[in-house]
């Protein structure tokens, strides 16, 4: 870090969103400071697919690529941690890292991204973008013709055991709890010879 705490954009968030603004304000010419702890939601996920260029690569390798990219552009600084406490100021916005550390910028990016929310089952944020999946175009290539479960009920459930039946025919839909089908849509995901349980 250089000896200054002034900037004209703050970036909270240095994963793929956050990047991406740093790239274009870099190349603007911009004094940016991206602010990032370091702990991206897809930090499980072993590989990244359907990216173009990227197929196969962890985002971790992603990001660092990103990051080497734009340490090209000399207005772009970066910071090593979480940002606790944000405050508007008279000339813009103050913002506060856990370390007690503060930064002031004139315009804040949020680039924070998403968090999960788990539900309360053993194991099941372990197994969270390894073998929990949620996005079959992200990951279902990888898992096709394996036994799968969905976890969902009513029209979700419905829906989603219809886009996946093709990656494969052993396909178990958990309702968790009474379901919420209809007998139309029971009847139509039976038909497709998928597996149907219902929690009774």
């Amino acid at each position: 870090m250089k000896d200054t705490n002034q900037f004209e954009i703050i970036i909270i968030g240095g994963s793929y969103a956050g990047l991406s603004a740093a790239l274009a304000l870099g190349r603007s010419l911009r004094k940016v400071l991206v602010i990032d702890s370091g702990k991206p939601c897809n930090r499980q996920t072993p590989h990244s697919h359907n990216f173009l260029t990227q197929d196969g690569k962890t985002p971790k390798e992603i990001a660092t690529v990103g990051r080497e990219q734009i340490a090209n552009y000399k207005t772009v600084e970066f910071y090593q941690g979480l940002a606790v406490e944000g405050v508007k100021t008279a000339n813009g916005f103050a913002i506060t890292t856990h370390e007690n550390k503060t930064f002031v910028a004139k315009k804040l990016i949020f680039a924070t991204g998403v968090r999960d929310i788990m539900p309360d089952i053993d194991g099941f944020a372990e197994c969270w973008g390894i073998s929990v999946i949620h996005c079959p175009y992200c990951h279902g290539y990888e898992v096709r013709n394996e036994k799968t479960a969905i976890l969902g009920n009513g029209d979700y459930g419905f829906e989603f055991s219809q886009l996946i039946h093709n990656w494969t025919k052993s396909l178990t839909l958990f309702t968790n709890g009474k379901s919420t089908l209809t007998n139309e849509q029971t009847s139509l995901l039976q038909k497709k010879t998928l597996k149907f349980t219902r929690a009774k």
